[in-house]
């Protein structure tokens, strides 16, 4: 029994899979895994894609690379982000594949490649205006023209990274991709072939299928998400996880009761509190003090006074039957009542991926 823990539906996942591979056709899925998954637990959903034929992982740096290595996860993993001199070393030795993003980083990965006698396999990153990491288009001319030079570095793909895929006015996107496809024709002449191009992520995948190239990289999609869907896309996904805690202690208190640090809410009239083993340190948020509402045997209990580290208080005069044990749903399904993601995230003054990505480590993570 837990206190606090996620309940992960893997046929979700796998359903969320589909949808994204039907929308891309013959383009190759990559499954991004950053962030222990988005708080979905990386090398569980690692396991459970790669059963399900998942073409390439990405991830945000190496030590989330080396974690899924170390779990016995062979399929080829790509370091989304940025990597430095001192993580190189595992990094060639696990046979990592690694965004290019200097000339510097790439020579510096060619000499420890060099030294241990291994070829790693690279991909060119192409800033076209996220402005954050990559080589400007007019540096990839040059640096494609030297790689050549670099004997332990081989070059399978090309990347870009849009600022904001679902405008209403798509044309800074457009402009991207137009200097991506500029970038990838440089390649072709100077003899690059074969590449694997992506640039779509999760929204792109379905907002602009001009951007898939051979190969899409989906991370959100994937757990029933699309934050900014303007054209009701993520209809045919299905939500995969849920939060839930439970009922630690039960007091009924008189009116004018203050409730938690600062006295930041009042009982108007006599009613019953609840405390629960969640906190800050699981993240269930300060900022979701007397806003949030919660589930409790179907019926939305509001969250009173502040939120604690370890604990928070919540209102449930409308359920006079509810008792120590019983189950409280975060963000999820009770009966007829729900709790989406998105409303948990408004509450909480952040956006979805916040939330996902702060669940704590004392969050269990439930596979069903």
């Amino acid at each position: 029994m837990h206190r606090v823990w996620a309940e992960i539906d893997t046929s979700a996942v796998r359903h969320n899979l589909g949808v994204v591979r039907q929308r891309v056709g013959g383009s190759k899925t990559m499954a991004v895994l950053k962030a222990n998954a988005y708080g979905h637990g990386a090398v569980e959903m690692a396991k459970l894609l790669v059963g399900e034929g998942i073409d390439a992982i990405g991830v945000g740096d190496s030590g989330e690379a080396l974690e899924l290595r170390d779990a016995g996860i062979t399929a080829p993993i790509l370091i989304v982000g940025g990597i430095i001199p001192g993580e190189m070393p595992r990094v060639v030795e696990n046979d990592i594949e690694v965004n290019l993003h200097t000339v510097q980083m790439a020579t510096e990965l060619n000499a420890e490649a060099e030294k241990q006698q291994h070829v790693v396999r690279v991909h060119l990153k192409v800033d076209t205006g996220m402005g954050r990491l990559g080589m400007q288009p007019f540096e990839a001319v040059p640096f494609l023209h030297n790689l050549r030079r670099l004997r332990n570095l081989e070059l399978v793909g090309m990347c870009t990274h849009f600022s904001l895929p679902y405008e209403r006015n798509p044309s800074f996107t457009t402009r991207q991709i137009e200097h991506f496809n500029l970038a990838v024709e440089v390649a072709e002449r100077l003899g690059y072939s074969g590449l694997t191009l992506h640039s779509s992520s999760s929204l792109a995948v379905f907002e602009r299928e001009d951007a898939n190239f051979n190969m899409v990289r989906t991370g959100i999609a994937l757990w029933g998400l699309l934050p900014g869907d303007l054209h009701g896309h993520a209809d045919a996904l299905k939500p995969v996880l849920q939060l839930k805690s439970r009922i630690l202690f039960l007091k009924d208190v008189p009116e004018g009761t203050p409730i938690g640090y600062s006295r930041t809410w009042y009982a108007p009239a006599p009613t019953r509190i609840a405390t629960l083993p969640v906190g800050y340190n699981d993240g269930f948020r300060t900022s979701l003090s007397n806003r949030a509402e919660v589930l409790v045997r179907g019926v939305r209990c509001p969250v009173v006074g502040r939120v604690s580290m370890d604990y928070a208080t919540i209102d449930i005069g409308l359920v006079p039957d509810a008792d120590v044990g019983d189950e409280v749903t975060l963000i999820g399904r009770d009966g007829e009542e729900k709790i989406t993601l998105a409303e948990h995230a408004h509450w909480a003054d952040a956006i979805p991926y916040e939330v996902l990505c702060g669940l704590g480590r004392r969050v269990a993570r439930v596979y069903t």
